[in-house]
């Protein structure tokens, strides 16, 4: 069974994967840790960005300047669909080879945390989805806290992202996470509990 998990920036993703990851039959594949690793030092993506966005966009080391391509992107939706495009086949690749280990190690569920599961079209690769989301004052707060952003700038990167809507109409399930944790421990026992008894 593979579960995608996808929500807004600071609606809790992450805290919702250390629950989930604290069981025994559960892998957990981080999108964002596959997105880092696709655009490192020498790789065939970081060299399309490159070449697409400037060598403006890289450090002198020849890392990727992620401060720099962020301020880029996330003020401009064309731009940050043309990022998308460069990105997405790489990471898809890689995340279904991760998908693959996961499955061969013996682990009945497989979450797929990926904050942009449906735009990258990994959502093919899942058999159910997950959203989680939060009220967009919690989530401001989260980021800025989280990110070292000011809320501006957090302001800014929520509005690149969709409504709740977009990931509610399309999840299979959902999950409302404004901070209370006994809430949402329970949630996901619940969730847990229903894709075993399908698994």
């Amino acid at each position: 069974m593979v579960l995608g998990l996808t929500g807004q920036t600071g609606a809790g993703k992450s805290t919702v994967c250390r629950i989930l990851q604290s069981e025994q039959d559960v892998c957990v594949v981080d999108a964002d840790q596959v997105a880092r690793q696709v655009v490192s030092c020498g790789t065939e993506c970081l060299a399309e960005i490159a070449l697409h966005f400037s060598i403006a966009v890289l450090n002198r080391d020849g890392t990727l300047n992620r401060k720099k391509l962020a301020e880029l992107v996330f003020n401009d939706r064309q731009k940050l669909r043309e990022l998308n495009q460069i990105t997405f086949p790489h990471i898809i690749a890689a995340m279904r080879e991760k998908i693959r280990q996961c499955q061969a190690a013996g682990y009945r569920i497989v979450i797929l945390d990926a904050p942009v599961l449906y735009e990258s079209k990994a959502d093919r690769l899942c058999d159910k989805v997950l959203a989680v989301v939060a009220d967009p004052a919690v989530r401001r707060t989260r980021i800025v806290s989280r990110d070292s952003l000011s809320e501006k700038e957090a302001k800014a990167r929520m509005n690149s992202q969709h409504t709740d809507d977009f990931y509610t109409s399309r999840a299979d399930y959902v999950v409302r996470n404004d901070g209370d944790m006994t809430a949402l421990r329970l949630q996901m026992v619940e969730l847990l509990n229903t894709l075993r008894a399908q698994n």
